[in-house]
């Protein structure tokens, strides 16, 4: 089931322009995902010194897991390699990518100036795919814009994309993940992502000393 609605899915983002959304059960819902982590990011940016990686990390924590289909995501990341791993290849690495989701959350939103997400527009794909389109407008520079590609899954709306100022987080993922497996094997893959965790939170524990 889940194989067949992520299929296409990459063609279907290209398309994603041709149908505006109305403000449907399905765009409102696809909609709140997103103000949820949006309210978020914003909340621990507020709050970021006070709390250090750490406190933005476990706030952050319950809301990524909640918001994003990492099982999805780790799919199409992985690619054809994907369909090679066993169970407990699959279940570790999709625990590694949520991981690092939130570490990346919690390193890179570590300051607040004003910043602030604004409501663009949205667009349906399909009955069960809507991208939601924000701006992060920050005062005195140009205004970030994030699309988010909202999937429904088993009648639950989850986050399986963004795409930031034209770049997508996910075609980014495969490219890098796929090349070290390729070059390296899954191990090494896997060792790469966990050290990319442990530099996060050292970084956060230089930068105070």
């Amino acid at each position: 089931m889940l194989l067949r609605i992520l299929g296409g899915l990459a063609l279907a983002l290209m398309l994603s322009a041709g149908r505006v959304a109305t403000a449907d059960t399905g765009t409102e819902a696809a909609r709140m995902v997103v103000d949820k982590l949006n309210g978020a990011l914003i909340d621990v940016m507020k709050n970021a010194k006070q709390l250090g990686y750490q406190g933005r990390y476990k706030k952050l924590d319950p809301v990524v897991r909640e918001v994003f289909q990492f099982e999805a995501v780790a799919q199409i990341a992985l690619g054809s390699h994907w369909k090679t791993l066993s169970d407990e290849q699959k279940r570790e690495f999709v625990k590694k990518l949520t991981e690092l989701s939130i570490a990346t959350y919690a390193a890179q939103f570590n300051s607040y100036g004003g910043e602030q997400f604004q409501y663009d527009s949205d667009q349906v794909v399909k009955p069960d795919r809507v991208v939601v389109r924000y701006k992060m407008v920050i005062p005195k520079e140009t205004p970030v814009k994030f699309d988010y590609m909202v999937n429904q899954f088993d009648g639950k709306w989850e986050i399986i994309n963004i795409v930031v100022d034209g770049i997508s987080d996910l075609a980014l993922k495969k490219a890098q993940y796929t090349s070290v497996i390729d070059r390296e094997g899954f191990d090494v893959l896997m060792t790469k992502l966990t050290q990319k965790i442990t530099d996060y939170a050292n970084n956060d524990n230089n930068s105070k000393s």
